[in-house]
């Protein structure tokens, strides 16, 4: 136990140093803000309240006042005063006409958003490979029948197709959430300066078009004071779902894998190993993605908190600060996404004992109460009363449903009802039988293979139209950045021919 405790502490230590990394990668927000600076520059040539000279100046000196920042700066930092300063070094005071009608505010706000656009699409990409594992472990075992439980005992069969594809249901709700959350993300607070705007006629419409964001935020408070708190909070509730949908699939498989004879084990090489005990088959993986998935939610949890109550207004607590805490839960779900990719693709699947599950106990009792109604026309509570007392006669004997008699059934049931049994022995044994359980279900979303098909097919066009969802956001935020640096690169001076 030293030894298993001694790994868990490691791998607990390595995930809080990963944890602790609070601050955001700032050398993406300075990217972010000198697009902005691009795309602020064409806007303003483009409804002329820039000279074409100065706008020509300045195109060149944001391209210098970039290299040598990141020549020189490390870490880089968003730190528009010190940009600024290097182009007022360059070009004089007239520099300072680019930041005409903004403010660090809507810089900062559009950085932002910038940055949980793009964390978004990668958490999107993450989540689309985990499912693709899963479906693929889906479809390969459609007719592996698994013991189900309800109340953490065995309850009905069901295959371990069914009970993926749940999953993978939840996650297409992730899904669904994370990309709603995109949407809201996907608006443009540039031009609204501190929040009031500005008596100068900036095209908002334009500078959200030039930076790659589809909307505005239409209201300059709520742009810069409201949707500042909650577009972060969103994305991290989104996540925190996620979590919880991942860290109880995880929590299912560890349970099962507890068992001495799990159905499902660990590719050789993918579970960790006790330095003293050489049978242990520590599923090492799975408690990292768990231990992952429970430090989302709290983390997530701690986002909402530290907005809580918060005035609506621009200060510390909302914007920077907060963006931190997200980010902390971005990362954490990114990691935990491919650990779960790489972890369900070391499964081992054991059909023959996940069956042999299933027989030790009397998860098939509801059909025998339904084969007597639908067979015997006995009333549904009546046969309820029979399947319940055949099954308390099996255990008390030491007895498989598959071990006992039609006679032992046909005594148990005049027992219970004073009458004899009105099934034959064929339809008797067809209800006791795992394979016929699940064949013969007929509801919608049911195991049954048929069904089960269809469901994953449907799962897979999902999935396909995720992807595909994704490669546009991707086309369309690569051709915005062509566009503009295009439209940049009008205003920047033509290298002079060498001779």
């Amino acid at each position: 136990m030293g030894a298993v405790k001694a790994l868990f502490l490691s791998s607990l230590l390595a995930l809080t140093a990963l944890l602790a990394q609070d601050k955001p990668d700032e050398s993406r927000l300075y990217s972010y803000q000198v697009l902005q600076h691009q795309a602020q520059l064409i806007m303003l040539r483009e409804a002329n309240l820039l000279e074409e000279q100065l706008a020509r100046q300045l195109a060149k000196a944001i391209v210098e006042a970039d290299r040598e920042t990141r020549a020189e700066v490390r870490p880089l930092r968003e730190d528009y005063g010190a940009f600024e300063r290097r182009l007022i070094a360059k070009v004089g005071p007239e520099a300072s006409r680019l930041h005409l009608g903004r403010s660090n505010n809507d810089l900062g706000a559009t950085s932002e958003r910038l940055f949980l656009r793009d964390d978004t699409l990668d958490l999107l990409e993450r989540l689309a490979e985990a499912r693709r594992t899963l479906l693929a472990l889906a479809t390969q075992n459609v007719d592996t029948i698994i013991p189900g439980y309800t109340h953490m005992v065995q309850a009905q069969p069901t295959t371990l197709a069914h009970q993926i594809a749940a999953f993978v249901s939840a996650l297409e709700r992730d899904d669904e959430r994370l990309r709603e959350a995109y949407r809201r993300v996907d608006s443009s607070p540039l031009g609204v300066a501190a929040f009031t705007t500005s008596s100068f006629p900036l095209n908002r419409h334009r500078l959200a078009e030039l930076v790659g964001l589809t909307g505005l935020v239409e209201n300059g408070y709520d742009a810069i004071m409201i949707s500042t708190v909650d577009t972060k909070v969103e994305f991290a509730a989104a996540l925190s779902l996620n979590a919880l949908n991942i860290g109880r699939f995880i929590q299912q498989f560890l349970i099962q894998y507890s068992d001495s004879r799990p159905g499902i084990t660990l590719a050789d090489g993918a579970a960790g190993h006790s330095s003293i005990m050489p049978q242990k088959r520590n599923p090492s993986d799975g408690e990292r993605i768990r231990v992952l998935c429970s430090s989302i939610v709290a983390d997530a949890h701690a986002v909402a908190l530290m907005a809580h109550n918060t005035p609506g207004g621009e200060h510390k607590d909302v914007r920077f600060e907060l963006l931190e805490r997200v980010e902390r839960v971005s990362r954490a779900s990114n990691l935990m996404l491919a650990k779960l990719k790489s972890f369900t693709s070391t499964w081992r699947v054991h059909p023959e004992r996940t069956r042999e599950l299933v027989t030790q106990d009397y998860s098939v009792m509801t059909e025998l109460a339904d084969t007597l109604l639908r067979e015997g026309n006995v009333p549904f509570r009546t046969g309820h009363q029979v399947a319940a007392a055949l099954a308390s006669y099996g255990r008390l004997h030491g007895k498989r449903p598959l071990d006992l008699s039609f006679d032992e059934f046909r005594a148990v049931y005049r027992k219970v009802t004073s009458h004899e049994a009105p099934i034959s022995e064929l339809h008797f044994r067809r209800a006791l039988d795992r394979e016929e359980f699940i064949r013969g279900r007929r509801g919608i979303g049911g195991p049954q293979p048929d069904e089960m098909r269809r469901q994953l097919k449907r799962h897979e066009h999902r999935l396909a139209e995720l992807e595909s969802w994704i490669a546009a956001r991707r086309a369309a935020i690569r051709d915005t950045q062509e566009k503009r640096e295009r439209e940049f690169a009008k205003l920047q001076p033509v290298p002079e021919s060498v001779p």
